[in-house]
């Protein structure tokens, strides 16, 4: 699916690999926000101007990604941003998101997206992060066992979240209206026509 959120311009391409098995998070709590004819985030996740639409259409279209908004729903004193924002001189990764902790036990997220990624798995991805937290993951340990993978820059990885992102970038694909897939697959063509 190609995507261009209003002024944002973002370029997305699909990743269709058939990730493993996500956790089940035992816990999932249905709230009516995430499961609605118009799904919704929870209050707590701010948006930047521009992001809501193909936030909306990830929500509408992958299973995986409403089920992450349950999971999130059921988080208390957190305060999580989402933007697009330029990629930092030399980086090559795709999104980076920023965790602290707040005195009352909450969580404080800055989830940053550059330009040239795919969105819904991005954002996906990072989601999936944030349950990590909430599961309380210790990726310094599982750095250790192999678990995660700790990058040049300092930051973690893990193939919990980059299976959560592929899976929700594939079912947006999957689900899409067969209008929207033809056009993605008219420009993927043309594309490897210029490589």
């Amino acid at each position: 699916m190609w995507y261009v959120p209003g002024p944002l311009a973002a370029f997305s391409s699909l990743v269709l690999l058939a990730p493993p098995s996500l956790p089940d998070h035992g816990r999932i709590v249905r709230v009516a926000a995430c499961d609605a004819a118009a799904p919704r985030l929870p209050e707590f996740v701010h948006l930047q101007a521009g992001l809501e639409s193909v936030v909306q259409w990830t929500l509408e279209h992958s299973p995986t990604f409403r089920e992450q908004c349950r999971v999130l729903s059921s988080a208390t004193r957190w305060s999580v941003s989402v933007a697009i924002a330029i990629r930092p001189v030399g980086s090559y990764r795709r999104a980076r998101g920023q965790f602290s902790g707040t005195p009352s036990g909450g969580i404080t997220a800055a989830i940053e997206i550059y330009p040239g990624s795919d969105l819904p798995e991005m954002l996906g991805h990072e989601f999936e992060h944030l349950i990590e937290q909430m599961d309380g993951v210790d990726l310094t340990r599982d750095a250790k066992t192999g678990r995660a993978q700790r990058m040049d820059d300092g930051a973690f990885e893990t193939a919990r979240a980059v299976a959560a992102g592929r899976r929700v970038s594939g079912e947006v694909a999957d689900n899409a209206p067969d209008s929207i897939r033809r056009a993605g697959g008219r420009v993927l063509k043309a594309l490897r026509k210029l490589w």
